[in-house]
């Protein structure tokens, strides 16, 4: 192993020769990290398990059906070019053709941001009621604002009349200019991204959702086409994704599926700061989390984290004195803030002028991405007026308590924009 190959994510396979090799290869040339399945296979590891049905043993596919049957929680794959049924979980991802292993790194990506997801909303509510917040349950019969993004093909053309029949409201963006708009005036349930519409890796509307974090904290649902040869581009929309759709199959399903999805992300969309919501939650100066809030948020996300086996990450903004005082310069901080983080992480006003974002599931080089784009976004902006603040990125460690990895955050050496340029 050479390189930085050891940092790209692990997955075991179960295939017979010559397909093991050919899986393994395309897998490597993907940035994955693949490695010949133990026998016999333990369904309880934490990697993803990749099962080529046609070259397997029987047992194999036998051991398959009991797990499944108990509903493990490994994340399993299953390339399966015959249409082979095999009763698995409705968690695993089903590949029918060789050139879609290019994506899975992708797919896989998105499947843990949305459990990801998941696992905040729940432990969101929790932290709420601990602190004597109810938070009302989600009305099953409003009605999803769905924002699409693209060139109007022919696929959502055909969509638009039955989502809408299903009780959706679709509202069609063709540009990154329309799309601000429309976000600005508005709030959506989720953004529907058409990958047909941006084919190959140029076109600014591309480059807007997949490098600018353009939809900001806007779930994406990627909606993709069995023919369509995916680009870098495309395979970073994906894993930025909080769902996948497949457009494959009758029209009706399609629907079926976008709609459930839609109605799942609305359901299960996790607490965000609101003025509605009690000063215990929310800090009405700038929008965001309070400290209390966060300081006893964090020990839960540190339990998850642990027993996950997760990276969590703690990212520190502290204004210099001069922009600490000025209301003004908080609440754009804070704005800034809120474009370019996604509805599971959790940011917070700790005292004037000092802002920390936990990040789920995030390790120290995401953290770092993070802050570097909020900070370009910061040392333009008018009100702020160039790099007076600096930042600082912890990674939980074993030896971290709330306490300690916060007071890291908020107490060590920053970093300036001026540095990292």
């Amino acid at each position: 192993m050479t390189g930085l190959s050891f940092f790209d994510p692990p997955i075991e396979i179960a295939a017979g020769n010559p397909r093991l090799d050919l899986i393994m290869s395309r897998l490597k040339a993907s940035g994955m990290r693949p490695y010949p399945a133990s026998h016999p296979i333990d369904f309880t590891a934490p990697d993803p398990l990749l099962i080529d049905i046609a070259t397997v043993t029987r047992d194999v596919l036998d051991a398959l059906s009991r797990a499944a049957m108990v509903q493990v929680h490994r994340q399993i794959v299953l390339v399966d070019l015959t249409n082979f049924q095999v009763p698995v979980g409705s968690e695993a991802v089903l590949l029918r053709r060789d050139q879609d292993l290019g994506t899975l790194k992708s797919r896989l990506t998105a499947l843990a941001r949305r459990a990801s997801r998941l696992r905040e909303a729940d432990i969101r509510r929790e932290t709420a009621s601990a602190l004597g917040v109810r938070i009302p349950a989600a009305d099953l019969n409003a009605v999803p604002s769905l924002l699409y993004i693209g060139a109007g093909s022919p696929l959502f053309l055909s969509l638009q009349g039955p989502l809408k029949q299903r009780g959706l409201d679709v509202t069609a963006a063709i540009s990154r200019d329309t799309a601000r708009q429309y976000m600005s005036e508005r709030r959506f349930a989720a953004a529907l991204v058409d990958l047909e519409s941006f084919k190959g890796d140029t076109g600014p509307t591309a480059s807007w959702i997949a490098e600018e974090n353009g939809l900001g904290a806007l779930p994406i649902i990627a909606l993709t086409h069995p023919d369509l040869k995916l680009s870098d581009r495309q395979n970073t929309v994906i894993a930025l994704a909080t769902e996948v759709v497949d457009a494959a199959g009758r029209m009706a399903s399609i629907v079926s599926l976008i709609e459930t999805v839609c109605r799942r992300l609305v359901a299960f969309a996790p607490i965000m700061p609101h003025p509605a919501l009690a000063s215990v939650l929310t800090d009405f100066t700038t929008g965001l989390f309070s400290r209390s809030f966060l300081e006893a948020h964090v020990g839960r996300q540190m339990a998850v984290a642990t027993q996950r086996a997760e990276p969590l990450c703690v990212v520190t903004f502290r204004l210099d004195p001069a922009q600490a005082v000025s209301l003004a310069a908080q609440r754009a901080f804070a704005d800034i803030i809120r474009s370019q983080i996604r509805d599971a992480d959790c940011p917070a006003l700790m005292q004037p002028g000092v802002f920390t974002l936990s990040l789920p599931a995030t390790p120290y080089r995401g953290g770092t991405r993070l802050a570097e784009r909020i900070a370009g976004h910061a040392v333009n902006h008018p009100v702020l007026g160039g790099p007076g603040f600096g930042w600082r990125v912890i990674e939980k460690r074993a030896y971290h308590t709330a306490r300690t990895l916060l007071d890291a955050g908020m107490t060590g050496p920053l970093l300036r924009p001026s540095l990292a340029a």
